[in-house]
C-alpha cells in the first residue's frame, strides 16, 4: 500500500509507459526553450540568418572591388605612367633608329677662305643582333679596316643593335667595304655618311682654330668656344625591320634630315697668317729658341689679322698635333752641317717648328721685359710726373732697397731725356722715371692698358696675366715692375697696349671673330667691345716720336722698314727659375710696334721664347718681315715723313749697347730700303742697304711673255726702291692669294717652294732692273757676287718678279749660313 506525501505515505508510482511519455514531453519543451533563447540572443526580432548572409556578401564585394582596383591601377601604370617605356621596349623589337651628325659649319677667314670645314666621309657600323657569323665577318673586315680580327669579333658580338666599326674612313677603304657588303657575306654590316672636320690649309693657325672630336664636338680653340653656333642639328632614320634585317613592307619609315651649322667668320687673313708663321719659324730656328708667337692687328679696328704660335718638338713630345706642320721644311739651323749625313733630310725635318698645342698668345704668360717701358713712360708723361725735355742722370749702377740694378751694358753716367732712355732701353733711367711717378699712380695705368684682365675675345684658357697688388709690393717693386719684371702678361695684352699709343691714346679691344653666316646665307655681325681713353692724344704723339727713335738710332734698328716709319720697342726678359731668381742666358726676346708711325695701319708683336739672343737680334727683324707682308697684303702706301715733334727731344746715337742693339741674326733680314719719289720729274732721295748673307737662296724662273724680266737680289747687293703712283700688282702667296690688276704695267710675285741644293763656287752678275710692287718701284743696280764652295743647304721660300722689260733669267748661287753669335 502506498503512503501519501503527507503522513509519511509514498506517492503512487506511475506506470512505465506513462513515465516515458512524460520524459519526452519535458525534453521537447527544453529544446524549444533553448532554441528560443539562441534566437533571442542573436537577433531580438528573429532575423539573425539574414544578417549573416548580407555580411558575407559585403565581404565578397569588397574583395572583388580591391582586385578590380589593383587591376585598374596596374593598367594605369602600364598604359599611362610607364607607357613610353613599354612602347619603346615593343618598338625595339622591330623599329630601328639610326642617328647621324649634322654638317658642322665652316670657319672662314676675313676673305671667305676656309680655315676649317666638314666633308662627308664613310662610316662603317654594325647591328650585332643581325650578324650571323661574327668570326668570319671579322676576319674579312679586319685587313680592310686596319684592325685585328679579335677586336672586330668582340664588337660584332656585343649585346647591342648599333656598334661603330670604323668612322670616316678613306674613300678607298669605303669602296672595299661596300664590295664585301654587296658580295652578300656581311650580314648586319652597313655604311653611312658622316661629316669629318678638315683643315684645307693643314695646321695653319691650328692652336687658334682648335680641334673637333669624333663625336663632332669642339674640344679647343674657336671650335670649342663657338661649338653651339658651329654644330648642326643631328638627323635620324627610323624604319620597321623584320628579324632578318629586311624592311617590313608598309611599315614605318621616317627620315629627318640633319641641319647644317652656321659659318663662323674670323678676322684672320689666311695668306698673311701663312707669311707670319713662316717668318716666326725662321726666327725660332735662327735664335735656337724653344717657341715663339707673332701677332698682327689692324690698328684702327683691333682685328687680329694673324696669330702665329709655334714651338719646337721635344724628345718627350716629338709632335704636338696629329698632322705634319703647316710649313715646309725650308730652313737649316745656322750651326747645323748636314753634308754627307745619312738621313740628313729627316734630321732637318725634326728641327723644324710645329704648331703649339694651345693658343699660347692668349693662355701663356711671361715677364715682358723692356717693352713694358711704354706703359711706364706713358703714365709718367700723362700724369705730369716728368716732361719730355727733362734730363735724368743715369749712372752705371743703381742701388734700391739693398738691391743693385744695372743696364745690359756698362756705361759712364749719362745725361739723358726720356727719348734716349727709351731708345737705348736703359733700365736705370726707367727706374728713375718710375720713382717720379710712384706705384700708386702706375698701377691704374697698367690696368687701363689692358694688362691684368682678359681680353673680350675670352678664348678658352685665356689668362688675365699677373699684376702684383699693393699687398704684394716690396721695396724693389717700384724698380722691377716699370722695367717689365715681377709681373706677367700675354702677348695679345702687350699688343693691345702698343696699339693704344698707335690709336692716339685710346684702347681698342682686340677682336678675333667678326660674326657668322646662318644657313640661309644671312650675315650676323658681332658688336665691337667699347673703347676707353688711356692717355691724351698729345702724350700718344710724344710716345710715338720716342718709339720712332728706338728704331732710328736705338735698339730696334733691325725693325727698320724704309720708306715706312716704324715706331716700336725691343724687350729682353729673363726667365724666372722654379727655384727662385732667374735662369742665366735664358731670354724671352720681343719687339712690339706699329707702322706707318704717321698714320698707323698695323700693330704687331713678335715674341721668341727660350733663346739666348736679345730682342734686337731675334725679334726686331721678324717684325720688319711680317710688317712688310702685312702692308703689302693690305695695300698700305708709305706716308710722307713728318718733321720731329716740337717739344720732344730726338734720341741721339750712343752705340755702346753691344748685342742689346745688335744686328739681325744670320738667317733673319728685314725689307730693303727704298728710294722715295713723289712722282715723275720730282726730286728723289736715295738710301741703300747691304742685304746680309743668310741661308741658301736659289731662284730660277723664266717667262714666255714678250719683253719680260726675272729679277733676283744677290747677297751683298745694293737695293734701292722708288715710290711712284700708277703701278699695279698681282700677288700670290701660299696657301691662297689675292690679286688686283689695274692700269699700266702689271707685276706678279710668287713664293717659291723650299729646295735643298748643292752648288759649286760660282760668279754671278745680277743685271740692273726694276720692279713695281704695291706702287713701289724697285731698282736693283748691277752687282757681282762670288759664292763659297758647294754646300748642301735648304733654301727658304723666295720670290720672283716679272715686269714689262727684256726677257731674262737670273740664278743666285748657293751660300752657307754662318754660325749664330752668342750673348756674352
Amino acid at each position: 500500500m502506498t503512503s501519501s506525501p503527507k503522513g509519511g505515505q509514498r506517492r503512487p508510482v506511475p506506470a512505465s509507459g506513462a513515465r516515458d511519455a512524460s520524459t519526452g514531453t519535458r525534453r521537447a519543451r527544453a529544446v524549444d526553450r533553448s532554441s528560443r533563447r539562441k534566437l533571442d540572443s542573436n537577433n531580438g526580432d528573429g532575423t539573425g540568418g539574414a544578417g549573416r548572409s548580407r555580411y558575407r556578401h559585403l565581404l565578397a564585394m569588397l574583395v572583388m572591388v580591391a582586385c578590380l582596383g589593383g587591376i585598374l591601377a596596374r593598367l594605369l601604370l602600364v598604359q599611362g605612367v610607364n607607357a613610353a617605356k613599354y612602347q619603346a621596349d615593343a618598338r625595339s623589337e622591330y623599329v630601328h633608329e639610326i642617328s647621324f651628325l649634322g654638317e658642322r659649319g665652316a670657319i672662314l677667314d676675313r676673305n671667305g677662305d676656309e680655315l676649317a670645314m666638314s666633308v662627308p666621309m664613310t662610316t662603317v657600323y654594325a647591328d650585332p643582333y643581325l650578324v650571323t657569323n661574327p668570326l668570319d665577318e671579322a676576319e674579312a673586315l679586319a685587313p680592310v679596316l686596319g684592325t685585328t680580327a679579335s677586336a672586330l669579333q668582340g664588337e660584332l658580338s656585343e649585346a647591342s643593335e648599333f656598334v661603330y666599326l670604323a668612322r670616316t674612313v678613306p674613300d678607298a677603304t669605303a669602296a672595299k667595304v661596300e664590295k664585301l657588303i654587296n658580295g652578300g657575306h656581311m650580314a648586319g654590316i652597313y655604311t653611312m655618311q658622316e661629316p669629318k672636320r678638315f683643315d684645307p690649309a693643314g695646321q695653319l693657325g691650328a692652336p687658334l682654330v682648335g680641334v673637333v672630336g669624333t663625336d663632332g664636338q669642339g674640344l679647343s680653340g674657336l671650335e670649342y668656344k663657338y661649338n653651339s653656333l658651329l654644330a648642326g642639328k643631328p638627323g635620324r632614320l627610323i624604319e620597321d625591320m623584320d628579324p632578318a634585317g629586311g624592311q617590313i613592307p608598309g611599315g614605318l619609315q621616317q627620315y629627318q634630315a640633319p641641319v647644317r651649322g652656321d659659318d663662323l667668320v674670323v678676322s684672320i687673313d689666311e695668306p698673311l697668317q701663312y707669311d707670319t708663321e713662316e717668318a716666326l719659324a725662321r726666327a725660332i730656328v735662327a735664335a735656337q729658341a724653344q717657341s715663339g708667337m707673332a701677332l698682327i692687328m689692324d690698328s684702327r679696328t683691333g682685328e687680329l689679322l694673324a696669330v702665329a704660335q709655334l714651338t719646337m718638338p721635344t724628345p718627350s713630345e716629338p709632335v704636338t698635333m696629329e698632322e705634319p706642320p703647316a710649313l715646309p721644311v725650308w730652313f737649316v739651323p745656322p750651326d747645323l752641317n748636314t753634308s754627307g749625313q745619312a738621313g740628313s733630310e729627316k734630321h732637318v725635318a725634326s728641327l723644324q717648328p710645329v704648331e703649339a698645342p694651345t693658343a699660347s698668345a692668349f693662355t701663356d704668360v711671361y715677364e715682358p721685359g723692356s717693352v713694358e717701358k711704354l706703359v711706364t713712360i706713358s703714365a709718367a708723361l700723362n700724369t705730369g710726373a716728368i716732361a719730355p725735355t727733362e734730363y735724368f742722370s743715369v749712372p752705371n749702377t743703381y742701388e734700391l732697397d739693398g738691391s743693385i740694378f744695372s743696364d745690359a751694358w756698362a756705361h759712364p753716367t749719362l745725361e739723358w731725356t726720356a727719348s734716349d732712355i727709351l731708345a737705348h732701353s736703359s733700365d736705370i733711367g726707367s727706374i728713375e722715371i718710375a720713382q717720379h711717378l710712384g706705384m700708386n699712380r702706375l698701377l691704374p695705368y697698367i690696368n687701363s692698358f689692358g694688362i691684368g684682365e682678359k681680353t673680350d675675345i675670352d678664348l678658352p684658357g685665356e689668362s688675365a696675366g699677373l699684376v702684383p697688388g699693393p699687398a704684394q709690393w716690396s721695396g724693389t717693386t717700384i724698380a722691377t715692375v716699370p722695367i717689365g719684371q715681377g709681373l706677367a702678361v700675354t702677348a695679345v695684352q702687350m699688343l693691345a697696349a702698343y696699339n693704344t699709343i698707335a690709336e692716339g691714346g685710346t684702347y681698342i679691344p682686340p677682336k678675333l671673330v667678326d660674326g657668322y653666316i646662318d644657313a640661309e646665307g644671312n650675315e650676323h655681325l658681332f658688336p665691337s667691345a667699347p673703347t676707353h681713353r688711356v692717355v691724351s692724344p698729345l702724350v700718344a704723339r710724344e710716345m710715338t716720336s720716342m718709339l720712332e727713335g728706338v728704331v732710328r738710332v736705338g735698339t730696334g734698328a733691325a725693325a727698320s722698314l724704309e720708306p715706312y716709319t716704324v715706331a716700336g720697342k725691343t724687350g729682353t726678359a729673363l726667365v724666372p727659375s722654379p727655384q727662385g731668381g732667374y735662369i742665366a742666358n735664358d731670354f724671352v726676346s720681343s719687339f712690339a710696334g706699329f707702322v706707318p708711325a704717321e698714320d698707323p695701319a698695323i700693330t704687331a708683336m713678335v715674341v721668341v721664347e727660350g733663346t739666348h739672343q736679345y730682342g734686337a737680334e731675334a725679334s726686331a727683324p721678324v717684325f720688319a718681315m711680317i710688317a712688310r707682308d702685312a702692308l703689302q697684303e693690305l695695300g698700305v702706301p708709305p706716308h710722307k715723313a713728318e718733321p720731329p715733334m716740337p717739344g720732344v727731344p730726338q734720341a741721339t746715337v750712343y752705340g755702346g749697347e753691344g748685342e742689346a742693339a745688335g744686328p739681325a741674326l744670320p738667317g733673319l733680314s728685314g725689307a730693303p730700303n727704298v728710294l722715295v719719289s713723289s712722282g715723275p720729274g720730282s726730286p728723289t732721295t736715295t738710301s741703300t742697304t747691304t742685304v746680309p748673307v743668310t741661308s741658301t737662296t736659289v731662284v730660277s724662273a723664266s717667262t714666255t711673255a714678250p719683253a719680260a724680266t726675272t729679277i733676283t737680289t744677290a747677297p751683298a747687293a745694293e737695293t734701292t726702291t722708288t715710290i711712284s703712283p700708277g703701278a699695279s700688282v698681282t700677288t700670290t702667296s701660299a696657301p691662297s692669294a689675292l690679286s688686283t690688276t689695274t692700269g699700266a704695267a702689271s707685276v706678279t710675285t710668287t713664293t717659291a717652294p723650299s729646295a735643298t741644293t748643292s752648288a759649286p763656287a760660282a760668279r754671278t752678275t745680277t743685271p740692273s732692273a726694276t720692279t713695281t710692287v704695291l706702287g713701289v718701284t724697285t731698282t736693283a743696280p748691277a752687282a757681282t757676287t762670288t759664292a763659297p764652295p758647294a754646300a748642301v743647304t735648304t733654301a727658304p721660300a723666295v720670290a720672283s718678279s716679272t715686269t714689262a722689260a727684256a726677257a731674262a733669267t737670273t740664278t743666285t748661287p748657293a751660300t752657307t749660313v754662318p754660325p749664330a753669335s752668342s750673348v756674352p
